[in-house]
């Protein structure tokens, strides 16, 4: 067996560190172009070998968590999520604790979420002047905080929430930076800033827990679920693991869908044709005014089409990470103990044996007749792969589905940038700032068409 081959253009001591902080879709990229599926790189504190294409895939997702450990890896979200709270603890407790969010996942209570996504973004929108300038990247941050601590909390926090809560949690998760991620407890003043913001959320969402269970009101949110679920032990949440899992459901979810909303507006605006029919589907759906109803969010395969294309572009989270605890084989390559591994799913999806004409926009690449993304279980990775895929997958697509769909029936505009591209600076990717759009509000409803017209 043999090493995998080492990528060239390492630094000193930095490794491939800087390149990969610059463009690490396109370094990737490069790496895969010149040794194949697999290959190696050189970043401080280990060696790691990035894994792409699907057999690599299938490898990397598919490990046992005592060969390969995220816990290792994710510790710079330990002061964010809280001690002993998914990646602090051990695999089997995290998965109880996952296990807790599966009731708040289900039918009844996705409808109840849908309906308020719908109903927090029409608040939101009516608040906006006539004509203006948006940045998308703010909007869709600020927006995806009231849907998903809505959905979270529920109606009685949300009725009070601030934009206190809103500037807390960004500046919480404004801290995730490369050094965060080398050394998240580094005396660094965003570290600082972070601590303060933490605590400060925690004992916002500290208050609603105490107050539903002294008043043992119930509500249909993940709040509810937590409350009510129990370790094997019998054992119930404390209050500072409810806050911590709270706070852990809200990152997992929140940046994903707020820069995927801002992504998918530009690159609609950016191809008006396919726009056309977005809003020729949302005619054909809401054009007789009715209120929006979980039916017609999951009848817009136009807008989801587009939405899924976004996330195969562009995705938030652009590269997971495990460290090897056992030394494995892949194919002919022998894997280390003490390495990481890699796999990016955004240098994955623009593979062109998976997906044809990567670098085009092209949702119908997810409809009927073409379906890429369901050719390999692995093949389209925005909610990761395998064992540890995002359980809010279903919760996220209905929540870019209702909000994008309430910004445009409700609004025409216009890019101002002159081009849009990733900001590396984050670990979870958006839009370079500014990302500005003119809007104006439109002052005819949409008319209803035949549904069956809609290409």
């Amino acid at each position: 067996m043999a090493k995998p081959p080492m990528l060239a253009g390492a630094l000193p001591f930095i490794g491939h560190a800087l390149e990969l902080r610059k463009g690490p879709v396109d370094l990737i990229t490069r790496g895969r172009e010149r040794h194949g599926d697999v290959f190696g790189m050189k970043l401080p504190g280990a060696d790691t070998v990035v894994f792409s294409g699907l057999k690599a895939h299938e490898t990397f997702f598919r490990m046992p968590d005592d060969v390969v450990s995220q816990k290792e890896v994710y510790q710079f979200v330990t002061p964010i999520f809280g001690k002993g709270i998914a990646y602090d603890t051990t695999p089997e407790i995290m998965k109880e604790q996952l296990a807790f969010l599966h009731p708040a996942l289900r039918e009844q209570r996705l409808k109840t979420y849908s309906d308020c996504f719908v109903e927090e973004a029409e608040l939101f929108f009516e608040k906006f002047d006539n004509e203006g300038v948006m940045d998308l990247y703010d909007v869709g941050n600020e927006l995806t905080i009231y849907t998903s601590s809505r959905a979270l909390l529920g109606s009685d926090f949300r009725k009070h929430l601030s934009g206190e809560f809103a500037r807390l949690y960004q500046e919480m998760e404004g801290s995730l930076t490369l050094l965060s991620f080398l050394n998240p407890y580094l005396p660094i003043p965003a570290h600082r800033r972070r601590d303060k913001a933490r605590a400060k959320l925690g004992e916002m969402i500290k208050k609603v827990v105490d107050e539903r269970r002294n008043t043992k009101r119930e509500e249909n949110d993940i709040l509810q679920a937590l409350l009510e679920a129990r370790y094997s032990n019998g054992r119930p949440m404390t209050d500072d693991e409810v806050v911590g899992m709270l706070l852990t459901v809200m990152f997992a979810g929140h940046h994903t869908s707020g820069v995927t909303f801002s992504w998918n507006t530009i690159l609609m605006h950016q191809h008006p044709d396919y726009l056309k029919r977005v809003m020729d589907e949302q005619a054909a759906i809401m054009g007789d005014g009715h209120q929006m109803r979980i039916e017609d969010l999951r009848a817009m395969h136009t807008l989801e089409r587009s939405i899924k294309e976004t996330l195969r572009m562009y995705p938030a989270i652009i590269m997971v990470m495990r460290r090897v605890l056992k030394d494995f084989q892949h194919e002919q390559y022998d894997i280390k103990k003490g390495q990481m591994v890699l796999c990016s799913p955004a240098a994955s999806q623009m593979i062109p044996t998976i997906f044809k004409d990567p670098t085009k926009y092209d949702p119908d690449r997810f409809g009927p007749g073409r379906e890429e993304d369901k050719q390999h279980p692995l093949a389209f990775l925005p909610f990761g792969g395998g064992k540890h895929r995002c359980l809010g997958a279903v919760f996220a697509m209905l929540q870019l589905v209702a909000t994008s769909s309430v910004l445009v029936r409700n609004f025409e505009l216009e890019l101002i940038e002159d081009s849009y591209s990733p900001d590396y600076k984050r670990i979870l990717v958006g839009p370079h700032q500014p990302c500005r759009a003119r809007y104006r509000r439109r002052k005819a409803p949409l008319v209803q068409v035949p549904l069956k017209a809609v290409g």
